[in-house]
């Protein structure tokens, strides 16, 4: 299945999700040749943990960013700008979304799971979803040639799914995706034993799947699948 990936949509809330979600499927991809596209809705300007970081924050969290990008060899990140804690399923990100699609049809959608308990998580995953069947409709000519992207799925960050439908193996990859974690030394007082919980939940997932580490994603059944 991950073969057929060739090119990667991740749609992300804030700068270190896609590193807890998914950064070691990112890692494996990349290491393949594949081209990962990372969207960033936020800055992340809410998350420090005193006040004087307050208005140092989200520039330092963007060039976090940058650093993760090295790590993971993202081909390229688009950063939304939209404030954080406060991302909208209005018409205007909705039609964003279709635009991004469009522009870098991929083969695969990675996206926020819609039971996560973070506002800006759940709002990114429904706009992302339905974003996929929209940019694939014959309509918003101006947004791109319509794409069907075959495959979407949720990945886990804080909140973990009951019965996932895919599991990566990221064996090679734990090291990497750790590496792309120490660059996000931000958010480390905000989220204490962070490090600990991204090898403990690779050891968890990768022990459901009979390797050392793994990622476990959810298939998004909004869509049927082409056969």
């Amino acid at each position: 299945m991950i073969e057929h990936w060739q090119r990667v949509l991740v749609f992300a809330a804030h700068p270190d999700d896609e590193i807890i979600g998914c950064g070691g499927t990112i890692a494996r991809l990349t290491a393949a040749g594949r081209q990962v596209f990372v969207v960033t809705f936020c800055a992340g300007e809410t998350g420090y943990s005193s006040p004087e970081e307050r208005d140092t924050i989200a520039q330092r969290r963007l060039e976090e960013a940058r650093e993760c990008d090295r790590v993971l060899n993202i081909t390229e990140r688009v950063i939304l700008g939209k404030p954080t804690q406060g991302v909208v399923n209005d018409r205007e990100t909705y039609q964003q979304c279709v635009q991004l699609i469009r522009k870098y049809r991929p083969d695969v959608i990675l996206t926020h799971w819609n039971e996560d308990k973070h506002r800006d998580h759940r709002a990114i995953s429904a706009l992302t979803d339905e974003a996929r069947w929209k940019a694939y409709e014959n309509v918003l000519a101006d947004l791109g040639e319509p794409w069907y992207t075959p495959e979407l799925y949720y990945y886990e960050v804080l909140e973990l799914f009951p019965h996932p439908s895919l599991l990566i193996d990221i064996s090679e990859f734990m090291t990497k995706k750790l590496r792309a974690m120490e660059t996000q030394q931000s958010q480390f007082a905000v989220l204490p034993g962070i490090m600990s919980y991204i090898e403990a939940l690779g050891m968890v997932r990768g022990y459901a799947r009979g390797t050392r580490y793994a990622e476990a994603f959810l298939r998004s059944n909004l869509l049927p699948t082409f056969g």
